[in-house]
Parts: C-alpha cells; structure tokens; sequence
C-alpha cells in the first residue's frame, strides 16, 4: 500500500472510531435537565399574597410526589424552611403539619410558624393554615403533579396568604412576593433534584 493510501485508510479507522466513542458518550450521559418553567405569577390583591408556578420537572412523578410527602425532610428542600413536624394524622389521608419558615423584609427577619389541615390525594396536595395556631389570617397551598412526556413532571403550583405578622409598608409588599416566588421556584429545583437521587431505605 502506498504511503498515501496507507494515511488515508488510518485516519478512516481514526475518525470511525472517534465517532463511535463520541455516540457511546452521548448515550451514557445523564437527561438533559428539563427544570421548565412555563408560569410563574406573583401578586398582591385585598391583603392576600398570592403566587402560582408551573413547571416541569426532569423527574418521574412518583418520586417528585414522595418528596413532597417527606414532610419531616422539607428544611432540606429549602434554606427558609426552619422546621416542618407532623404534629397528628387524625385520617388516612390528612396530616396536621407545624412548619416555621424564616420570613425577611432587608435586615429584619422573623420566624412565622402555620399549622395547616393537609389534604393528601393521588398526585395532589391541598394545605390550609388554622388561624387560631399561627402567623397567618389565612393560607391556602395547592399542589397538582400531572405526568407529561418521556416520564417528566408537570407541576401546577398555587398559594394564597394573607399574613398576621407585620409586613413594612414602605417595600414590604414587593420584598414578600419576591421572596415567594424565588423561593418557591428554589424549592421545586431541589424537589427535583431529590426525586432523581437514590431511594432512601430504612436502616
């Protein structure tokens, strides 16, 4: 073979090889992550705080759903989220939940506690704060997974406050939802992250 053809036919083996590897490559890397967000809404209206977020999630629905039931595990989904206990399950499907979240306005911070009627159904949660036993007049959260394709999760996220602590009123309205949207949307990034992790087993 000439010195040529012999050039020829090794950088045909290297570039056919080279391929193959970057194909393996590309197959054995991990899912894109698909953290999409398609509505994220704040506002204010008659003293009631409210935000709505829906997003997808890179993560199957079962396991995006298991994390948001891992009440105890909640201050691990997000650093304002000081403690979160089961106080009592009166109904198969129904947890009285106390949590304490870190609420600030600039340099002033407060803890405000809400003990909520959580409502569990297939894919769904619906939390609703008990005046007389916290921070708040009122709290209404819901949350909706529906399963979308190639095993994604659309998440359909709304909550309503209206707070019994004191908000500034120079700023204060404007600080409290942009603290509920970029908070909620940190959360949801670290549900997501917990529901592709490994199983957690019992000891």
């Amino acid at each position: 073979m000439s010195p040529g053809r012999w050039m020829a036919a090794l950088k045909s083996g290297w570039l056919h090889h080279h391929a193959l590897l970057v194909a393996a490559l590309l197959l054995s890397a991990p899912a894109a992550h698909a953290f999409n967000i398609e509505h994220s809404e704040a506002r204010y209206a008659d003293k009631h705080f409210q935000y709505e977020l829906v997003v997808t999630l890179n993560a199957p629905i079962d396991r995006v759903d298991a994390v948001l039931r891992d009440y105890a595990d909640y201050p691990s989904l997000n650093h304002r989220i000081l403690s979160a206990n089961v106080l009592d399950r009166p109904a198969p499907d129904v947890v009285i939940l106390e949590t304490k979240v870190e609420v600030c306005f600039g340099w002033f911070c407060r803890n405000v506690t809400r003990v909520e009627r959580v409502q569990e159904s297939k894919h769904a949660l619906v939390a609703v704060a008990d005046p007389a036993r916290s921070d708040v007049k009122f709290s209404e959260t819901r949350s909706e997974l529906t399963l979308e394709h190639h095993g994604t999760t659309r998440v359909k996220y709304v909550t309503n406050v209206v707070p019994g602590f004191w908000v500034p009123s120079v700023g204060g309205r404007r600080m409290l939802l942009r603290t509920l949207e970029n908070e909620t949307r940190d959360l949801f990034m670290n549900v997501e992250q917990k529901a592709l992790g490994p199983v957690a087993t019992s000891p």
